[in-house]
């Protein structure tokens, strides 16, 4: 007999039913699993848990990633105001997904118009080059622009929203912002910044709050009016006024004239077949790669930390490299001002890698001259700890890694009451450069403009699979050697992105190594018997902020050292 209509209707929608769920479970099934912290579509790490949140939150909404980066920047400005800010400047990696193109936007500060003679002598003389001398022309607010314009999509006040009803609360002193404003070094420098943090003239504590009225006015009229409000309009003359009464020579027209620059990413193949793009100079990417090209030739693997003994040569490999890369530092200079991009050439070529190889020994007792590869003049007096990086992959493959500082923690201690701004000490950077230095230097006219050296590495990585390490530092002079060891633990040592950024650092100053707390005693014990010197830093403030992919999962970390928390959806 005939099924009635009602039992075919039945066994129809059991069937379709049957085959919903079979579906289902294959899309379920066939969904990389890619457990906590790890995303499938992007994710951001900024300094702040906060500041990672308003960066995803960006990607969500349709935002790219380098939406997502000016909108956490902007944020950092905000909740770790020592770090960076619109007084400061900022560098742009940025891989653009749909045409292979990895491009840097460089937005470093300038020398201004009427700088001060007598500055570079300076250098010598103070061991800390702070106050309004050392100001140099922003760029911040530039490179944001540049970098919108270029590969950008929501509106631009989108961007600002977030950290302007940030800044509608009270704010709370972090537990780094007090390590800071508290620490002997900063304390009688920082009462220069008490109409922000002080009550009275006493320092506020971790837990306690203050407000920034100003800085949200700075900031809605920027949203409103873009980054020409700041380099031609009433913040850009508010500032100028405050920054000239307290001592600066900078001026208005220092402002207008400021351009930032666009060019290709440097970029080498290691024998693994991943592709390293970092910034030439005047920043650092040349001596991160040279470090790498000298330590790949060793085949460095998991195996190579498989015995006490193995482990010590291996990390001695390393100490030497960063000290051939320390004394490197100094010849990023600008390549508009000098030679530097032929020396950037150089130390990327095979020859100069083999002539450190060969330089590389069983022990670390060498005098500073057989680590001068290029005889450069490195000064011991250069110190920077401030600095904010983050990195950012976005659902369509795209990847910004991004650094941004005012130099020092609080930059110049030079605050601007009308625009809410904390003004760089970026000068004090050419205190490092290969420079001449005699009572009668002074800036040459020809260096108007000059962007000073910067260890800023923000790097991009991609294998030749496609998977990608997005990744870059900050603290000053430590910011090569930290980035470095952690693409070395991730890459070659084969540990956890969490893992390859927490690890303890060590760093070259000179022909001495610092170890950071935590580091190794075993390791450390085993290079001080192979004649390394070495000693622990009074204060280290190195920090790494990390993207990856591998396959279809994403991991996104940002270093504890500054609290940091990643997202990513």
């Amino acid at each position: 007999a005939a099924m009635s209509p009602g039992k075919v209707c039945c066994l129809l929608l059991l069937t379709l039913g049957v085959l919903a769920v079979l579906v289902s479970l294959a899309v379920i099934l066939t969904q990389p699993r890619c457990g906590s912290q790890r995303y499938l579509h992007g994710a951001v790490a900024a300094d702040t848990e906060t500041c990672s949140s308003i960066g995803r939150d960006i990607l969500k909404s349709g935002g790219t990633a380098v939406d997502a980066a000016i909108a956490g920047l902007i944020c950092t400005s905000v909740l770790n105001p020592q770090s960076s800010g619109l007084g400061g400047g900022v560098v742009f990696t940025i891989y653009n997904a749909s045409t292979g193109a990895v491009e840097v936007i460089n937005a470093r500060e300038t020398v201004p118009a009427e700088s001060p003679h007598s500055l570079l002598p300076d250098c010598a003389a103070n061991a800390f080059h702070v106050g309004p001398r050392w100001i140099a022309v922003p760029g911040e607010l530039r490179g944001y622009e540049e970098a919108h314009r270029r590969h950008g999509r929501l509106p631009w006040r989108a961007l600002f929203e977030p950290s302007i009803k940030l800044l509608s609360e009270p704010l709370v002193i972090s537990p780094v912002m007090d390590k800071i404003i508290h620490h002997p070094m900063f304390s009688s420098l920082g009462k220069r910044l008490c109409p922000l943090i002080c009550h009275g003239q006493r320092f506020l504590k971790q837990g306690e709050t203050f407000r920034w009225p100003a800085l949200q006015q700075t900031l809605r009229a920027v949203a409103e009016n873009g980054a020409a409000a700041f380099y031609e309009g009433q913040i850009g003359k508010a500032l100028v006024e405050d920054i000239r009464k307290a001592g600066s020579s900078i001026s208005l027209e220092d402002l207008q004239a400021y351009r930032a620059e666009v060019s290709t990413a440097l970029n080498i193949t290691l024998d693994n077949h991943t592709t390293v793009f970092s910034p030439g100079p005047p920043l650092g990417g040349a001596v991160l790669m040279f470090i790498l090209k000298v330590l790949e030739e060793y085949k460095l693997q998991e195996a190579s930390l498989a015995t006490p003994e193995e482990k010590v040569e291996t990390f001695h490999r390393i100490a030497e490299a960063l000290k051939f890369g320390n004394l490197l530092k100094a010849q990023m200079s600008d390549p508009a001002f000098s030679g530097a991009q032929g020396t950037a050439d150089t130390l990327l070529s095979d020859s100069m890698a083999e002539l450190a190889r060969q330089r590389i020994d069983s022990r670390g007792d060498h005098p500073l001259s057989h680590y001068n590869l290029l005889e450069s003049v490195y000064n011991q007096r250069y110190r920077s700890m401030g600095t904010s990086h983050i990195s950012v992959l976005a659902a369509d493959g795209s990847a910004v890694s991004a650094t941004s500082t005012i130099n020092y923690p609080f930059g110049s201690f030079v605050y601007s009451n009308q625009t809410g701004i904390i003004l760089n000490n970026e000068l004090a950077d050419f205190c490092m450069a290969n420079r001449n230095i005699t009572p009668a230097t002074m800036f040459p006219a020809s260096a108007l403009g000059e962007k000073p050296p910067s260890a800023m590495v923000p790097s991009i990585l991609i294998s030749k699979t496609g998977d990608m390490l997005v990744v870059g530092g900050a603290g000053g002079a430590w910011i090569i050697s930290a980035t470095a060891m952690a693409i070395i633990n991730k890459l070659w040592f084969g540990y956890t992105l969490e893992d390859a950024i927490a690890a303890p650092v060590m760093h070259a100053e000179g022909d001495t190594i610092l170890f950071e707390e935590r580091f190794s005693e075993e390791v450390k014990a085993g290079l001080l018997e192979r004649g390394h010197k070495g000693r622990n830093p009074r204060l280290a403030m190195n920090v790494v902020q990390g993207v990856s992919r591998e396959g279809k999962c994403i991991s996104a970390y940002s270093d504890k050292r500054k609290m940091g928390k990643s997202a990513g959806y």
